[in-house]
C-alpha cells in the first residue's frame, strides 16, 4: 500500500507470483534483460550448425578453447558478482545504521527533552522530529539524483526550513527552477524513443553531474541548532546532549558512505573487459561445440548465453542498489517504516514512571500483589517478597535440571 504522503510504490501482492518456485518466476530476474543478447547468440549458433550440417562449410575450431577462456570468464564473474553485493549490502547495513541513529535521536527528543513550557515545547519536538523524517527521504531523493524538495513523500517535511547558506536558494525558488527544466526536458524527450537515464555508477569519467544540492547536509544544520538551542535553555542534560549530537553524527556517516557507494563505480575498464570477454567466448560456442554435438549445439549456447550473461547483468544491477531495479533495495518501504514509527512515538505523551509502574496490570513480583498495591508494603515485606521470587526461581530450575537428566 501507498501512504497518502507519497511513501512508497503501488505493488499489488499476488501471493502466486511472490510463493511459486524460484525456477520458474520470471519477475525479479534478469531474463527479460538478458534475453535480446541471448537470441543474438543463439541465432549465431543456429546459422553456423545449420551450415554444418546441411553443406560443406565447416566452421568449426578446436574445442580446447573453451577450458581456457571458461576459467578467465569465471574468474571474472565471481570478482564482479562478489564486489557488485559487497555494495548492495554495505548499502543495506548503512541504512541499518541510519535507521539507528534516527530511532536515537528521536528517543532523545521526545522523551529527554523537558517540556516546561507545555505546547510550545511539543510542538518543537514534533517539527525535529519531522525533519528526521525528512533527512531519511531527502536522502532517498538524493541517492536517486531526484533533484530538489518537490515531492509529495518530502515537501510538507521541510517546507518550513530556508537556508541562508552560499550557493544555496531558498526552496521555493527551487521548485520553480526545477520545474522548469523537467517541463522542457519533457519536450525535448517527447522526440527522442528509447532514451534511458544514465545513473551516477555508469556515467564515464568527466560526465558532468547535474545539479542537485545536498538537502540532507542542509537538514542537519537544523538539527543540529535545535540540539544547541536546547542544551542553552537547560532542556536537556550533558550526557543527553552528546547522545543527540552522536546520533546526528551518525547520520551524517551514513550519508557520506551512501555517496561514497553512488559515486565510486567498479572500475571502467573492468566493466567494459569483462562484457566483451563474455561476448568472445559464448560467440565463439558454436564454433567449439558443433563438431561433436551437431544440432544440440543450440539449446545447449543458448542456456550458456542465458546463465553467463544473467550473471554479469546482475552484477551491474546491484552495484548501485538505490534505484528503481526489481533487486534494488526497498527505500520507499524503510522510509515508510521510519514514518510510521515516529508518527507511532508521537501519537502518544511521553510516559511516566507513575503511569506503568503503579497500577493494577503491574505485578513486579509475579504473585497477585499489583505495583498499587506494593507501593504501600514496608521495605522488609518488599525484601521477603524479592528473596521468596528469587528461592522459587532457583529451585524451579532444579527441578527441570532434574527432570531433564
Amino acid at each position: 500500500m501507498v501512504d497518502g504522503r507519497g511513501f512508497g510504490r503501488p505493488k499489488v501482492y499476488n501471493p502466486y507470483v511472490y510463493h511459486k518456485p524460484h525456477g520458474i518466476r520470471w519477475r525479479g530476474s534478469v531474463l527479460p534483460k538478458v534475453l535480446p543478447s541471448t537470441l543474438v547468440v543463439t541465432t549465431v549458433a543456429i546459422i553456423v550448425t545449420v551450415l554444418y550440417e546441411k553443406t560443406n562449410v565447416k566452421l568449426s575450431i578446436d574445442s580446447t578453447f573453451i577450458p581456457i577462456l571458461g576459467f578467465v570468464v569465471g574468474l571474472l564473474l565471481t570478482y564482479r558478482t562478489n564486489t557488485a553485493y559487497d555494495r548492495y549490502w554495505e548499502g543495506r547495513r548503512l541504512w541499518s545504521v541510519l535507521v539507528v541513529a534516527v530511532r536515537n535521536l528521536t528517543r532523545n527528543i521526545w522523551i529527554n527533552v523537558k517540556e516546561d513550557e507545555g505546547t510550545k515545547d511539543i510542538l518543537e519536538k514534533k517539527t525535529a522530529i519531522n525533519l528526521l523524517l525528512g533527512f531519511a527521504v531527502a536522502t532517498k531523493h538524493y541517492l536517486r539524483e531526484e533533484e530538489g524538495s518537490n515531492w509529495d513523500d518530502l515537501k510538507y517535511l521541510i517546507s518550513n526550513i530556508k537556508s541562508n547558506l552560499p550557493g544555496f536558494e531558498p526552496i521555493e525558488d527551487q521548485d520553480v527552477a526545477e520545474n522548469e527544466i523537467r517541463e522542457n526536458k519533457d519536450k525535448k524527450d517527447t522526440f527522442v524513443l528509447f532514451k534511458s537515464k544514465v545513473k551516477p555508477h555508469q556515467r564515464e569519467k568527466g560526465t558532468r553531474i547535474p545539479v542537485n544540492h545536498n538537502l540532507p547536509l542542509e537538514i542537519t544544520l537544523y538539527l543540529s541548532s535545535y540540539i544547541d538551542s536546547r542544551a542553552q535553555l537547560k532542556k536537556v542534560d550533558n550526557p543527553t546532549t552528546t547522545s543527540m549530537y552522536n546520533a546526528l553524527n551518525t547520520m551524517v556517516d551514513c550519508l557520506t558512505q551512501f555517496e561514497r557507494i553512488l559515486r565510486s563505480p567498479i572500475p571502467l575498464a573492468y566493466s567494459i573487459h569483462l562484457s566483451q570477454t563474455v561476448w568472445i567466448y559464448v560467440l565463439s560456442l558454436p564454433f567449439q561445440l558443433v563438431k561433436n554435438l551437431h544440432y544440440i549445439t543450440i539449446p545447449v549456447v543458448f542456456l550458456a548465453s542465458i546463465i553467463l550473461m544473467g550473471i554479469e547483468k546482475i552484477g551491474g544491477e546491484i552495484e548501485n542498489p538505490f534505484g528503481y531495479d526489481e533487486n534494488d533495495l526497498e527505500l520507499d518501504s524503510f522510509c515508510l517504516l521510519i514514518k510510521n514509527e515516529l508518527d507511532t512515538i508521537t501519537s502518544n505523551p511521553r510516559p511516566t514512571v507513575e503511569s506503568w509502574v503503579y497500577n493494577r496490570e503491574n505485578h513486579p513480583f509475579g504473585d497477585n500483589v499489583t505495583g498499587d498495591e506494593a507501593r504501600k508494603l514496608s521495605l522488609d515485606d518488599v525484601r521477603s517478597k524479592l528473596s521468596s521470587a528469587s528461592n522459587k526461581n532457583v529451585s524451579g530450575s532444579s527441578l527441570d535440571i532434574s527432570v531433564q537428566q
